[in-house]
């Protein structure tokens, strides 16, 4: 089993063909060698040894049939494993027996100890598996069972400090080892955790069960690389074998409860200390104890193992969840994908670069040559894995169109002189650098406005988004930025007027922004806040507060179908009015006072190729204006003008309405595509976009829920 172990299974299994003449007409050395194969990734061959030495036994001893529990155990037929415990708890036994049999009883509490936990029973777990703790109170199997007690119920703190003792007797258990670093991870002492990991790789243990589990730990890590590398190598030796069956059986796959939300409580002393119940049976209820309590008394000793049961049976819940987890099944009646080739294709795939290429448009109804806008950009962005982090390169041609300034809107433009102001638009290429590290919230990017605009700045941001505390369902943001104010060709690209020279815009906000988040899945809630100052050329500085919250319900929360609506507000201001596009004015809308109630809803749903959302919010909108000077930043202009601009006071009714689907072409192309529509009283835009994005992995899981489109980084 060592030589197998290291990654020589061909030679192991060799070695044990040699035994099998030794082993021939002993039912006890065949067993033995049975168990050899299952743990030397030969489970069949295994299954078919076993089966034959029962068949030579009529009669079997008591000892023969704690060695033939042993192997079901292994194979995770709980059901019959109890059945056989208590068969034999009766009968004479001697001292050699009577060790096998409390050695198999207490591996067989620690499993069902496991099990409970993981479905959820705690106090369950601990009265099944309190008996083994008194009796080997320093058993390093016992110890860490115990120790996931503690993980599973949020104290990582005491589940670490149970597996240092146990680190210092046994530095090189790939099981200790692993459970101290999956503690550490949790109790937040990442270098403990990596000490561990690194420990266990020394060992160069080669079954894929515990590389996929120290993958899956280097991956809450955020360290995705070394987990892809761990699990490329037990998918490898997986795929090492020459028949798919037999790779498929390689990793037995641990039996979960079908009902996790069973309600857990302490048993008796007396209960506690008698053989456990399969842990399936107590957290379905009991619903098939009388099965296993059926073999014991309608079937002879002689005849009840292994057929009988099988075939006389009805196959339970708690039964047929034994069953998915038997390796001996083909692999036609269990899921294809082992359990390391699932978790490599779901990190490859989260790991995938990309190449996105997008068309937009976006167009409003304003006033021509002023307030009106419509933009196309073809967006392009490069994105790869760089390690355990994110790099992307970005490309975003830009073109923007006014319309012409009508004659009588002439002297609200510029500088204001007479005479025909022409048609107001511009174009340019912007480029950015961004970078991200997903498993810590973290985003980065830095780039520029479209070169090739009348002004052409520098942009960019910090974010980070993540958990607060211990508690996945509450989240919080913080962003620092700096970013265009893309409302109007003025604020965006910056204007000149060509009748007296005088030129303008290119505004820029610069500031941040902190939210506060809770979804548990079935009420959700938000609240933010913001502030930031926008500052452009030859344009007075202006600054801008927001707050705003909101609560939706999911009304539906399926796997592939989800129904949301709530109740939004916000509250927006700035210091100045900077609405207009006389020199000095920056061309965006900027009231002294904004506020608005929504009642937003939401519809997303998949299917296997075609993931979709619709979104639309309904309410109400108050803004009020105060009105400002014609050339605020330029004194001499003003008084020569003395003219201002009066302000206003408006409420009315807003909603907006937009949809967005993405469709998997093949495994690795995606095409995308959504509409949007914003009305408010005096206000209204279009917009719409197509893209491609093609994955350089295949990807193999579901679509998205809900699909988040490819955007342009200058999208509002």
């Amino acid at each position: 089993i060592g030589i197998a172990r290291r990654g020589q299974r061909q030679e192991a299994l060799a070695l044990l063909d040699r035994l099998q003449p030794v082993a021939s007409g002993s039912p006890e050395r065949q067993l033995t060698l049975a168990n050899a194969y299952i743990d030397a990734g030969e489970p069949a061959r295994g299954q078919e040894m076993a089966l034959a030495a029962i068949a030579q036994a009529p009669a079997p001893s008591a000892d023969l049939m704690l060695q033939y529990a042993g192997l079901l155990l292994a194979a995770g037929d709980d059901v019959q494993v109890n059945a056989i415990l208590r068969n034999v708890q009766g009968q004479p036994m001697s001292a050699q027996t009577r060790k096998r049999f409390d050695d198999l009883l207490y591996r067989y509490r620690i499993r069902q100890a496991d099990l409970l936990r993981e479905g959820g029973d705690l106090a369950g777990a601990y009265d099944t598996l309190a008996p083994a703790l008194a009796q080997r109170p320093d058993d390093i199997q016992a110890v860490s069972a115990f120790a996931r007690m503690y993980t599973a119920n949020g104290d990582s703190a005491r589940a670490f400090e149970l597996y240092k003792p146990l680190l210092q007797r046994q530095p090189n258990d790939p099981q200790v080892l692993l459970g101290a670093a999956d503690a550490a991870v949790k109790a937040h002492d990442y270098g403990f955790a990596e000490k561990a990991l690194s420990q266990f790789r020394k060992l160069e243990r080669n079954d894929p069960q515990t590389l996929t589990e120290a993958a899956r730990i280097y991956q809450s890590m955020g360290q995705t690389g070394a987990a892809t590398e761990l699990l490329r190598k037990a998918v490898a030796i997986e795929q090492s074998e020459k028949q798919r069956v037999m790779a498929a059986q390689a990793v037995p796959t641990s039996i979960t409860s079908s009902n996790p939300f069973a309600a857990g409580g302490s048993r008796s002393l007396a209960a506690a200390s008698a053989i456990p119940a399969p842990a399936q049976v107590s957290l379905s209820g009991g619903r098939a104890l009388e099965t296993s309590n059926a073999l014991e008394t309608s079937a002879p000793r002689d005849t009840a193992y292994p057929g009988q049961i099988a075939a006389q049976q009805p196959l339970s819940a708690a039964r047929a969840q034994s069953v998915r987890g038997n390796p001996f099944m083909a692999a036609t009646d269990r899921d294809q994908a082992s359990s390391a080739q699932q978790a490599l294709n779901r990190i490859l795939e989260q790991r995938s670069g990309f190449v996105s290429q997008g068309l937009s448009v976006r167009s409003n109804n304003s006033e021509a040559g002023l307030s009106k806008l419509t933009v196309v950009e073809t967006p392009l962005e490069i994105n790869v894995p760089a390690g355990d982090n994110r790099v992307a390169v970005r490309v975003t041609p830009v073109s923007l169109n006014a319309g012409s300034v009508k004659s009588d809107a002439s002297a609200r433009f510029g500088g204001g002189t007479s005479g025909a102001a022409g048609s107001q638009s511009d174009k340019g290429v912007g480029l950015a650098v961004a970078f991200e590290r997903p498993e810590e919230g973290l985003k980065a990017d830095i780039g520029t406005t479209p070169m090739g605009f009348k002004y052409t700045t520098v942009v960019g941001g910090a974010s980070v988004d993540r958990p607060l505390g211990d508690n996945p369902d509450l989240r919080y943001g913080l962003n620092v930025s700096r970013r265009p104010v893309t409302d109007s060709v003025t604020s965006f690209a910056g204007s000149t007027d060509e009748r007296s020279g005088l030129s303008w815009g290119g505004v820029t906000a610069n500031g941040g922004r902190g939210q506060i988040s809770y979804d548990d899945q079935t009420i959700g809630g938000y609240g933010y806040g913001s502030w930031h100052k926008l500052v452009g050329n030859n344009v007075k500085s202006n600054t801008r507060g927001e707050v705003g919250g909101g609560v939706y319900w999911y009304l539906r929360n399926a796997e592939d179908s989800k129904l949301t609506a709530g109740l939004s507000l916000m509250g927006m201001s700035y210091d100045n009015d900077q609405s207009y596009f006389t020199y000095g004015h920056g061309g965006y809308f900027s009231p002294q006072s904004f506020y608005a109630i929504g009642v937003p809803v939401m519809w997303a749903q998949r299917t296997e190729r075609f993931s979709y959302q619709v979104k639309s919010s309904v309410g109400v909108q108050h803004f009020k204006q105060d009105g400002a000077e014609f050339f605020p930043d330029d004194s001499t202009l003003q008084a020569a003008s003395g003219q201002r601009y009066t302000g206003q006071s408006k409420t009315g009714i807003g909603y907006n309405l937009s949809a967005a689907g993405e469709y998997k072409l093949d495994s690795s192309l995606f095409m995308g595509a959504n509409l949007g529509l914003d009305n408010a009283r005096d206000y209204r835009q279009f917009s719409g976009a197509l893209y491609l994005r093609y994955m350089f992995e295949d990807m193999t899981g579901p679509m998205a829920l809900p699909v988040s489109p490819y955007r342009s980084p200058y999208s509002n």
